[in-house]
C-alpha cells in the first residue's frame, strides 16, 4: 500500500500538495481530479480504470499489500509460472526456464467473472449461511436445555410431593397403629387394677380391724378373730399371686419396629437420582451450492501454440539442405522430415523417419 494516498502522487513529484481523489491500481498510485483527467487522455494510460480513493481505502489491507510489480528486479509483473503459481517479471524468467510460463494477461483475463472466483464468492456466502445456521442451531440447543431443566425441575419437586404424601399416610397409618396399641395396654393395665382396688379396699378394712382388736379386744377375741382374718389375707395373697402367675403384672411397653425398606433407603439413599448429559446426532445440513470445488483457472487453462516447447530427441545426418516440410503422428512423437539436397530441385529427393517428441 502507498505511503500516503491522501496527496496526489504526480503532483508531489511536481513539489505540488494537492489532495487526492482517485486511485489507479495498475499504476499504484493516488490521483487528483486534474491528473485522473490526464491519466485518462494519455494513451498508456488510457486502458487504466481509476476508483475512487475512499474506495480504495476500505480495501483490506491484505490486499493492498499485494505487490504488483517483481521486488527483485523493480519491473512490472508479465509473466506468470504456472508450476509455482507465481507471477514474475522478464528477468524472471531466467529462473523458470523448465517451468510452464504463460502470460499473465491470460491467467488474470475475466477473473472477476471465472469460475473459480464465483465458487470462492458462492463458498462465502455459503459459509455465512452455514454459520448462521450454526449460530440458530446452537441457541435453539440453549433454549431446549433450559425448558428441558424447567421441565426436569418440575418433576423433581412432582416426584418429592409424591414421596412426601406417601410418607404422610406411612406416618398416619403407624401412629394410629401407635394410638391402638397404646389404648390397649392402658385397657389391660386397667382390668387387672380395677379388682386390686377392690381388694386394696378389702385389705385396708382387714387392717384397721386388726388394729382394733389388737387395741381393744380380749384374748379370746383376739384368738378367734385372727381366724377370720387370716382367711381374707390368704384368700387375697393367693389372688395377688394368681396375678403374677397369670402374667397379668409383666411391664407393658411401645416399640417402633423399622420397616427394612425404609431403613435400608435412610441408610443407602445418596442422592435424588442422576442427571445424565445425552448427545444426539445433529439433523443439521451444511448449505453447499457447489459440492465440486472449482480447479484453478491457470491450471486448468489449456496450452495455447505459444506455449508449446521443442526438446530435441536425436539429430539427424544427412546430405540434404533445405528442409521442406514435416508431418507428425496423431500421438505426437512420430515425425517426418521431407528433406531436399537443392533449394531449386521440383521433386522430394529424400525422406527420413523419426521419433520426435514435441512437448
Amino acid at each position: 500500500m502507498a505511503t500516503n494516498t491522501s496527496i496526489c502522487g504526480i503532483c508531489s513529484l511536481r513539489q505540488i500538495t494537492q489532495t487526492s481523489n482517485h486511485w489507479c491500481p495498475q499504476c499504484e498510485e493516488a490521483l487528483c481530479n486534474e491528473c485522473r483527467d490526464h491519466h485518462k487522455l494519455l494513451k498508456v494510460t488510457r486502458s487504466h480504470e481509476p476508483i475512487p480513493i475512499s474506495d480504495y481505502k476500505s480495501i483490506p489491507s491484505f490486499i493492498t499489500d499485494i505487490q504488483q510489480s517483481c521486488t527483485y528486479h523493480d519491473e512490472q509483473y508479465q509473466q506468470y509460472c504456472v508450476d509455482h503459481a507465481l507471477a514474475i517479471c522478464f528477468k524472471c524468467i531466467t529462473d523458470h526456464r523448465t517451468c510452464h510460463v504463460t502470460t499473465l494477461e491470460k491467467v488474470i483475463n475475466n477473473v472477476k467473472t471465472s469460475e473459480q472466483f464465483l465458487d470462492l464468492e458462492s463458498r462465502l456466502g455459503d459459509l455465512l449461511q452455514n454459520i448462521d445456521q450454526i449460530k440458530k442451531d446452537r441457541n435453539s440447543n440453549v433454549t431446549k436445555i433450559e425448558e428441558t431443566k424447567t421441565r426436569l425441575v418440575k418433576e423433581i419437586r412432582q416426584k418429592r410431593a409424591e414421596i412426601n404424601k406417601r410418607l404422610d399416610n406411612l406416618e398416619k397409618q403407624i401412629i394410629k397403629d401407635l394410638d391402638e396399641k397404646a389404648c390397649q395396654n392402658c385397657k389391660s393395665i386397667q382390668k387387672v387394677l380395677s379388682p386390686v382396688k377392690e381388694k386394696e379396699i378389702i385389705i385396708s378394712k382387714c387392717q384397721a380391724n386388726f388394729q382394733k382388736m389388737k387395741q381393744y379386744a380380749s384374748d379370746l377375741q383376739t384368738f378367734l378373730g385372727m381366724n377370720e382374718i387370716e382367711v381374707k389375707v390368704y384368700e387375697n395373697e393367693q389372688y395377688l399371686q394368681s396375678l403374677k402367675e397369670a402374667n397379668s403384672l409383666v411391664q407393658l411397653d411401645l416399640a417402633w419396629k423399622v420397616d427394612p425398606v425404609l431403613e435400608h433407603i435412610s441408610n443407602s439413599l445418596k442422592n435424588f437420582g442422576s442427571i445424565e448429559m445425552r448427545t444426539q446426532t445433529s439433523s443439521l445440513e451444511f448449505i453447499r451450492s457447489k459440492n465440486k470445488q472449482a480447479q484453478l483457472q491457470v491450471v486448468s487453462m489449456k496450452k495455447m501454440v505459444d506455449d508449446v516447447n521443442l526438446i530435441l530427441q536425436m539429430k539427424i545426418t544427412t546430405d540434404g539442405k533445405i528442409v521442406r516440410g514435416c508431418c507428425m503422428s496423431k500421438e505426437g512423437t512420430f515425425c517426418s522430415l521431407i528433406i531436399a539436397k537443392e533449394n531449386r530441385s521440383p521433386y522430394l529427393h529424400q525422406i527420413i523417419n523419426s521419433n520426435i517428441k514435441l512437448n
